[in-house]
């Protein structure tokens, strides 16, 4: 249990850098871990399986201690490449802009109800910030997925144009941050970021956790 705990989203990292599909990462994960298949089998007797099965079943039941799975999984998981490294700093860096750019759609929410607040400069600030995070977190995004333009996951494609377009569109509403004097359009840049921004979340989550991980369907 302890091993596919720590290797569910590696094995998900591992299928959308090869461009596999859903179905086909699925299919990956069964066939790495055959034994969390097979769970009716175990616990069937072994007057009804034969000893050989029996065995066989009680091979497949022992599983490994956990040192020893950690130990497996941090040999796995050893830097390859300069690449490699950066791509696995997306996680890290794509929590930022999320958070900037969220506080700075809140802010001119709050503007908008009371411009007495004066919170035009703490928005300037939080969108730049986003805008850079959210351009870095592409930029490691797209070396942790590869460098291709047409992805088989659905989910990975949605995923790298949307937070493409978030990293474009953060920009955008950092000029209108410090350019425009009527701050209408802005708003509707940072309302439409914030959309963007919970899908990004979704979309991430269904990467690393799997098909429906919110388990909503």
């Amino acid at each position: 249990m302890a091993l596919l705990l720590l290797s569910a989203p590696g094995s998900a990292h591992e299928g959308h850098k090869k461009d596999l599909s859903e179905a086909e990462m699925a299919q990956m994960e069964m066939q790495d871990h055959p034994a969390a298949h097979h769970d009716g089998a175990e616990m069937m007797p072994d007057a009804m399986i034969g000893p050989a099965g029996a065995r066989q079943a009680s091979a497949n039941a022992m599983p490994q201690t956990a040192d020893q799975a950690l130990a497996a999984k941090i040999a796995e998981n050893r830097v390859t490449s300069i690449s490699d490294f950066l791509g696995r700093l997306h996680p890290v860096a794509a929590h930022f802009p999320i958070a900037l750019l969220l506080l700075a759609a809140l802010g001119e929410l709050l503007l908008t109800i009371r411009p007495a607040l004066g919170l035009e400069t703490t928005v300037r600030f939080l969108i730049s910030g986003g805008a850079a995070g959210a351009l870095t977190a592409a930029l490691l995004g797209w070396f942790a997925a590869g460098w291709r333009l047409e992805d088989r996951s659905e989910t990975l494609g949605l995923h790298r144009w949307n937070g493409t377009a978030i990293a474009a569109v953060a920009l955008v509403a950092t000029w209108l941050a410090f350019r425009a004097r009527n701050r209408t359009l802005l708003r509707i840049v940072l309302a439409v970021l914030a959309v963007a921004l919970v899908l990004q979340g979704y979309l991430g989550g269904e990467m690393v956790f799997g098909p429906n991980h919110l388990g909503l369907e």
